[in-house]
């Protein structure tokens, strides 16, 4: 399962970080499935725990994501969503497709 950092809305004046966009990714080589979501935040820039902007990393602002939501719950739907697109793969019956229109071997 892999997390990230779309977008952040952050105040001018200090930095602060207000809204994250985030999104939660699952895949199986050929298939993907993902769930986006939107965190706001309220923090205080004189915080001795406070990170300026610029020094923010991904890795952080996914933190602070998880701190905010049921992380379990998205992961297990995200899952979810990803095993009902395999299942669906493994049970059609028909294909389509030009047999000399393959993709050349590499």
């Amino acid at each position: 399962m892999k997390w990230k950092i779309e977008k952040m809305q952050r105040q001018i004046s200090d930095g602060l970080v207000i809204k994250i966009n985030y999104r939660v990714i699952a895949n199986d080589k050929e298939l993907v499935s993902d769930k986006r979501g939107v965190v706001n935040l309220t923090g205080d820039p004189s915080s001795p725990d406070f990170i300026s902007y610029q020094d923010l990393k991904e890795i952080d602002v996914v933190a602070w994501v998880k701190s905010e939501v049921d992380v379990a719950a998205i992961e297990a739907e995200v899952q979810s969503i990803l095993d009902a697109k395999v299942a669906a793969r493994s049970a059609r019956q028909t294909t389509s497709g030009l047999p000399w229109k393959r993709k050349p071997l590499q």
